[in-house]
């Protein structure tokens, strides 16, 4: 009985064990909880290694598959996704954010043959780096953060990002109706001056009423224009979750698909002949906003602070690369 009981707690203690599949590693252990960080045992002697560099990605750029080393990988993400110009804090942020995602997404393996795409509207954008001079603030800040990750309960978390927010970020529940613990709506502020924080379109109504029409055969957009709207039900993070057009629902997610609007924080003014839609924030406003993130690196905010704030109640780790054993292990980590 005695050894019966220890065979069930071994089996118990390996499958409560977190796995990422990045080529050339293996297994993946949770370090200790915060309140266990002073008992932590120091790095195996061998860890210092890169765990970026040794690392290697397949990467599929539209029908082939490039393999590269995580850190190249990074960098192009970098290159394609914020402004090298951005204060290093927010780059450093997005350095990790993006080595979350990349490795999140090959932990699901969301392509067969593949580990991550360089379709932004899938995985992540991705640029190579054709004059083959990377941007020395880039580089720093893939280095800085080598083998850093954002965590929830000691497993890798689906760190999305985005371009602006509006002042507030969306849940995850409010744009794609799954509640994820980690991707809540926070205050985001100091956006306002951003170029992508608002714009305004005009359509013509006519065309408004066909595409609405055709998506929703039972609405009723008889008489003019500045009849046709109804009531307002808004998110916590300040989108259209349902607005009331010609008598019908439609969703906030629905109107920026079909008007490809820039997020779903949506004002409309309706005239006899055109509806004037102004949109504030770019992008799904879930998770990290890169303007945001550079907001509150001008404020004086780290990048862990950043990461933090926009990911509700998560940890950042470490993942520490032993090529001996190739393994790699998450460790707490701390900012110096």
């Amino acid at each position: 009985m005695k050894h019966l009981l220890i065979i069930i707690l071994c089996v118990a203690l390996l499958c409560s064990v977190p796995f990422i599949l990045p080529h050339r590693q293996a297994e993946v252990t949770p370090s200790a909880s915060p309140s266990e960080t002073a008992a932590q045992e120091p790095p195996s002697e061998g860890s210092s290694a890169s765990f970026d560099r040794l690392t290697t990605l397949r990467v599929l750029q539209g029908d082939s598959v490039t393999e590269m080393t995580l850190h190249d990988y990074l960098i192009g993400v970098l290159l394609a996704e914020m402004p090298a110009d951005f204060p290093e804090e927010a780059l450093k942020a997005q350095a990790v954010a993006a080595r979350t995602f990349a490795l999140r997404r090959t932990e699901v393996g969301k392509h067969p043959t593949a580990d991550v795409c360089t379709n932004s509207a899938c995985c992540q954008g991705w640029l190579s780096d054709g004059s083959g001079e990377t941007p020395e603030r880039l580089e720093s800040a893939v280095d800085a953060t080598d083998g850093l990750v954002v965590t929830y309960c000691d497993a890798l978390i689906d760190a999305t990002f985005f371009s602006c927010s509006d002042g507030k970020t969306e849940s995850a529940a409010a744009v794609w109706g799954s509640d994820i613990p980690y991707l809540q709506s926070v205050d985001s502020p100091g956006e306002e001056s951003a170029p992508p924080y608002s714009r305004t379109v005009t359509l013509e109504a006519n065309y408004f009423a066909e595409t609405l029409e055709t998506a929703y055969p039972q609405i009723n957009l008889s008489g003019t224009p500045d009849s046709w709207f109804g009531a307002e039900i808004r998110t916590n993070g300040g989108g259209i979750d349902t607005v009331f057009i010609g008598g019908t629902p439609v969703s906030g997610v629905s109107l920026r698909s079909l008007f490809s609007l820039r997020s779903t924080d949506i004002v409309f003014h309706p005239s006899d002949t055109e509806i004037e839609i102004t949109t504030y924030g770019f992008g799904h406003r879930v998770g990290m906003s890169q303007y945001g993130a550079k907001a509150m690196a001008e404020n004086g905010s780290l990048f862990p602070d950043i990461l933090t704030h926009y990911y509700t109640d998560t940890v950042i780790k470490k993942l520490l690369c032993q090529p001996d054993r190739a393994v790699s292990v998450f460790h707490t980590y701390a900012a110096v």
